[in-house]
């Protein structure tokens, strides 16, 4: 039996489209055991509860992939990430099956390996990059049709705030939004800040990021369907806010602030918001996914 603990993410980081991702200390764990036959799902939601599970899924795909069998396998989730609100989960689930086969397996863990492996079941390297190798990590689709990632430093003070509502935004929907083709300005507005926002994440430096992190490729359309997004924002920048980001596709909202105090302020002013805006304070995860 092995146990495995997997970071949340926030994809995107504001101008990084499609590129930067955060793991946060937010974690699923997964525990893996063989069993004599078959398949048994353990602290899954219902609707999850079957063959078409996530995890088991990429489990099974991982073991064909490596030419492998295991004669049944038991998987159990304890999951505090939450589901279909831009934090990764399923990123969560498709690098826990790839670990519980490698580790069940007895393979050595290369995480090169396993990165290109969840790029493609997830289809972008975007969220599953930060939930393997921790931090921050910027990703892409190469020419070849392979994923590269790189992972960059980032100063332990930042703390996030993740305002995570009790109303999801699918994937899809937050993608269909937004327009097939964008002006030069506004692709240069978003492409040039990226290099200023890496070196800014990791020398903690609030001023640049504050004049930085604007986007205009998804964040003015994907906001449009995120209710209440303009009272959250308003509420965030007038209390502490270095920057109000959305997290990947949403419907949580990331605040990166600077006084601890300032999250029970927070807090409070959202309780009075017609929709439940859960306040969860964070900090950047370094270590990635770990054998428990």
């Amino acid at each position: 039996m092995v146990e495995i603990r997997v970071p949340a993410t926030s994809a995107n980081v504001g101008c990084g489209f499609d590129s930067l991702g955060l793991a946060l200390n937010l974690y699923t764990y997964f525990t893996f055991e063989e069993i004599e036959s078959g398949f048994e799902l353990v602290g899954f939601d219902e609707k999850f509860n079957d063959e078409n599970n996530l995890v088991y899924k990429t489990f099974l795909y991982t073991l064909d992939k490596l030419g492998k069998r295991v004669s049944g396998v038991r998987i159990e989730i304890d999951s505090n990430v939450p589901v279909s609100r831009g934090l990764g989960s399923s990123s969560t689930c498709i690098v826990g099956g790839i670990y519980g086969a490698y580790v069940l397996c007895g393979l050595p863990l290369d995480r090169d390996e396993i990165f290109n492996l969840a790029s493609e079941i997830e289809g972008h390297p975007d969220n599953v990059s930060p939930a393997i190798y921790g931090s921050l990590t910027a990703s892409c689709v190469c020419d070849d049709g392979t994923s590269a990632t790189l992972t960059y430093d980032i100063d332990p003070r930042f703390k996030f705030l993740a305002l995570v509502p009790n109303f999801e935004t699918s994937t899809e929907e937050a993608r269909a939004i937004m327009p097939v083709s964008y002006s030069r300005e506004d692709a240069l507005y978003s492409s040039t800040r990226i290099g200023l926002i890496l070196k800014a994440f990791e020398n903690y430096d609030l001023d640049i990021l504050k004049r930085v992190m604007g986007d205009k490729i998804h964040e003015p359309y994907r906001k449009k369907i995120i209710y209440e997004y303009d009272e959250v924002k308003e509420i965030c920048e007038k209390v502490d806010s270095i920057s109000f980001l959305i997290s990947g596709s949403g419907s949580t909202l990331l605040n990166i602030y600077e006084n601890l105090d300032s999250a029970e302020i927070i807090r409070e002013k959202l309780s009075k918001l017609e929709n439940d805006w859960q306040v969860l304070e964070l900090q950047i995860d370094k270590e990635g996914t770990v054998i428990l």
